[in-house]
C-alpha cells in the first residue's frame, strides 16, 4: 500500500506495467502481456533500443568523443532500466504476496500515526526527488534555449530548432522533421524520469524494508526489560527470520535495478565532476551543471544511506539482547543472538556487493580514485559556444 503512489507515478511514465497497483491488497496486483499498461511500456522500450541504437551507430561513424559516449550511456542505461523494470514487473505480484504475508504476522503498530508515518516518508520522497529532477530538467531546457537564441539551427523556427538540438544524434541519419522532433522530446522526458525514478524506486523498497525490520526491534525493545519466556523470544525470531527471507525475495527480483543505479550515478558523478574544469558559456549552463552535479550526489549519498538502513535495523537486535535481564537469557535467545550476529542482511546489486554504510565509503573512495585518473587526461576548454549539429 505504501508503494501504490511511486507505482502509480511509474506507470505514466511506462515502467511497472502491474495491474492493481492502487488495491491495498496484494491479491489485486497481475500482470498481463495483453494489457494497456505492458503494450505501453513495451512500445517505449522499442523506442529507447532504437534510440540506443542510433547514438551508438553516431558514436561509431560521425563523432566518437566523452560527449557523445555520454549520451549513449545514457540511453543504452534507459533502455536495459525500461526491461529491468518489465521483467520485474512479472515478478511483482508474487514478491508483494510474500511481502503481504510476512507483514501481517508482525506485531502491530500502535498508533494511527505509526501506521501512516511509512505512506508519508514514500510520498515525501517521490514530491522531493521528482521536484528536484523537474527543476533539473527545466534547467537543462534552458541551456538548450540558450543556443536556440544564440546561434539557431533553423533560423526563424525556434521551436524546431530547440526539438533539433535536443535529439541531434539522431537526425544525422533521419531527416527532420516535426513529428520526429515531438517524438524525440517525448522519449527524452520519458528518459529523464526512468533515470530518476530507478533511484526514487529503490529508495522506497528500502525504506520499506528497514521499516518492518524497526517494528519488529521497537517490539523488542519495548519488551526486552520485563519478564519474558523463551516462547517470546521464539515467536520474534521467527518473525525475524521472516523478514530476511523476504529481504532476499526483494533483492532477487530488483537486484539488476540496484546494480544500474550504482554504476549509473557512479559514472555520471566522475563525468560531471571532470566537467567542472570546463568553462561554461552561459549564466544558464552554469545553473544547470552545478545543480545537476549537487542533486546527483545529494541523491547518491540518501540512496546509500537508506539501502544501508537495512542492514542497520538487522543489527539492531544485538543492541536489544543487551537489555535483556540475566534471569530472563534463554537458550532460544542465545541462539537468536548469534544468528543476528552471522547473517548478512542487505539489498545488493546482483551480489557483486552489498548495501551496507561502508559502501557509502567505498563508492565516495572509487569517485575519488576514477576522478584523479580522469583528470590526467583532461583539458581545461570551454563548452562550444554553439551547438555542433
Amino acid at each position: 500500500d505504501s508503494l501504490s503512489a511511486v507505482l502509480i507515478i511509474a506507470q505514466i511514465f511506462a515502467l511497472m506495467p502491474v495491474r492493481g497497483v492502487s488495491s491495498k491488497f496484494a491479491e489485486d496486483l497481475s500482470f498481463s502481456w495483453l494489457s494497456f499498461r505492458s503494450c505501453y511500456a513495451l512500445v517505449v522500450s522499442i523506442l529507447f533500443a532504437i534510440s540506443s541504437g542510433y547514438m551508438a551507430a553516431f558514436v561509431m561513424h560521425v563523432n566518437f568523443n566523452f560527449d557523445s559516449m555520454e549520451t549513449l550511456i545514457f540511453y543504452g542505461s534507459i533502455f536495459a532500466i525500461s526491461v529491468a523494470f518489465f521483467q520485474l514487473a512479472t515478478k511483482w505480484p508474487a514478491v508483494v504476496l510474500e511481502w503481504q504475508m510476512v507483514e501481517s504476522q508482525l506485531p502491530a503498530l500502535r498508533t494511527e500515526k505509526e501506521r501512516g508515518a511509512l505512506a508519508y516518508h514514500i510520498r515525501m520522497i517521490v514530491i522531493v526527488a521528482t521536484s528536484c529532477s523537474l527543476v533539473e530538467h527545466l534547467l537543462s531546457m534552458l541551456s538548450t534555449i540558450y543556443y536556440v537564441q544564440e546561434c539557431p539551427v533553423l533560423p526563424n523556427r525556434p521551436i524546431d530548432s530547440y526539438l533539433l538540438i535536443v535529439f541531434s544524434m539522431f537526425y544525422h541519419f533521419v531527416e527532420y522533421s516535426t513529428t520526429l522532433g515531438v517524438l524525440g522530446k517525448i522519449i527524452n522526458v520519458l528518459a529523464t524520469f526512468a533515470w530518476s525514478f530507478n533511484d526514487i524506486f529503490v529508495m522506497a523498497v528500502s525504506v520499506s524494508l528497514a521499516a518492518r525490520f524497526r517494528q519488529l526491534n521497537d517490539y523488542m525493545l519495548r519488551e526486552a526489560t520485563l519478564p519474558t519466556s523463551a516462547d517470546y523470544w521464539i515467536q520474534c525470531r521467527i518473525n525475524f527470520r521472516n523478514l530476511c527471507k523476504l529481504c532476499n525475495v526483494v533483492d532477487d527480483a530488483i537486484s539488476v535495478i540496484t546494480l544500474l543505479c550504482f554504476s549509473n550515478n557512479l559514472y555520471f558523478i566522475c563525468g560531471k565532476l571532470l566537467k567542472s574544469l570546463q568553462k561554461k558559456p552561459s549564466a544558464s549552463h552554469t545553473a544547470y551543471f552545478w545543480f545537476s552535479l549537487g542533486y546527483l550526489l545529494i541523491r547518491t549519498l540518501i540512496l546509500s544511506l537508506y539501502s544501508a538502513s537495512i542492514n542497520d535495523e538487522s543489527k539492531r537486535p544485538l543492541l536489544i539482547f543487551r537489555l535483556v535481564p540475566r534471569q530472563y537469557w534463554t537458550t532460544e535467545l542465545k541462539r537468536f543472538s548469534e544468528e543476528v550476529h552471522m547473517d548478512q542482511v542487505a539489498l545488493t546489486g546482483m551480489k557483486f556487493f552489498r548495501l551496507t554504510r561502508g559502501v557509502v565509503i567505498s563508492v565516495a573512495g572509487t569517485i575519488v580514485t576514477y576522478e584523479l585518473i580522469l583528470l590526467q587526461f583532461n583539458k581545461t576548454d570551454k563548452l562550444n559556444d554553439c551547438h555542433k549539429i
